[in-house]
């Protein structure tokens, strides 16, 4: 009998007998790997795209969420799907997410194409606009706009999602508007994207949103806050990225996002805010 047929029949009755282990990438989520949501290089994209998409993956990062994807189906005003999808690729990083235009469900259909077209993910509404937000009403109708977005998405093979600022958490007519989009959206078309800074910002503990809606928040948005509640790098803040992530990945999360909105050196910020996430153990 050969080695390589008595490995087989040993490998074979230890699965039998149940003692032995499968690879732990069975048995537990992927491994995460650090995300940019390119709006924190804004400036220098609408300035050299390509370029600066080569820096950003120099950096190190792998996995990369757009933004400025518009209801005519072109990223950035400029940019078609197909090249949005090449230059990333091409650097070896994956398009996972993309943030998008806000628009009623009617009016998203060459948006929702143009999201397909890249092979990505998520296709995310970044930002509700003040004329539909006014009552609680009125974050009602938004919440139904994006049930129907979730489930165009969701036909699409793609899965539609919402990602706070910190007027989400301002009381409105005696409810909280975040808890009512969660409350009021479906599960399985409307996920959610918990900017860990704007929440922070917004007065509400993000440990507790993960908690009282489990299952809802599949990303994160990476982003720390000094003590005056101001943006700072990545690990030099207030924010207790471990006891989150911890929280998080014990539920649904499945990618996050370093995001980081300072203008005044975005090159190095986004490189030190790597260097801190690719070294912490909870966010792998």
């Amino acid at each position: 009998m050969t080695t390589n047929r008595r490995d087989f029949i040993r490998t074979s009755s230890l699965l039998a007998a149940g003692t032995i282990l499968l690879p732990s990438c069975t048995l537990a989520k992927s491994k995460m790997k650090p995300g940019l949501q390119v709006y924190s290089v804004r400036n220098q994209l609408n300035e050299d795209f390509e370029g600066t998409m080569e820096y950003v993956a120099k950096v190190g990062y792998k996995y990369i969420e757009g933004y400025g994807l518009g209801t005519d189906g072109q990223f950035l005003g400029t940019i078609t799907p197909a090249h949005y999808k090449k230059v990333i690729a091409d650097l070896g990083m994956e398009l996972k997410a993309t943030h998008c235009s806000y628009t009623t469900h009617d009016k998203a259909q060459k948006m929702i194409d143009a999201a397909r077209e890249t092979g990505l993910e998520y296709m995310i509404v970044p930002y509700t606009p003040d004329n539909v937000r006014k009552t609680a009403d009125g974050w009602k109708e938004v919440a139904e706009n994006y049930n129907k977005m979730g489930e165009m998405c969701k036909n699409a093979g793609m899965k539609f999602g919402y990602h706070n600022h910190a007027f989400e958490f301002e009381e409105l007519d005696g409810i909280i508007p975040q808890e009512l989009l969660i409350e009021n959206t479906e599960a399985d078309l409307v996920h959610f994207e918990a900017d860990l800074f704007w929440v922070t910002k917004g007065g509400y503990d993000p440990l507790d949103l993960i908690k009282k809606y489990p299952g809802r928040i599949q990303l994160f948005h990476v982003k720390d806050a000094t003590p005056e509640l101001e943006g700072t790098t990545v690990g030099e803040g207030i924010i207790d990225f471990a006891k989150l992530f911890e929280a998080g990945k014990s539920d649904v999360l499945e990618y996050y996002f370093i995001e980081d909105e300072r203008e005044d050196d975005p090159f190095k910020n986004i490189k030190a805010d790597y260097d801190y996430m690719s070294s912490q153990k909870f966010a792998g």
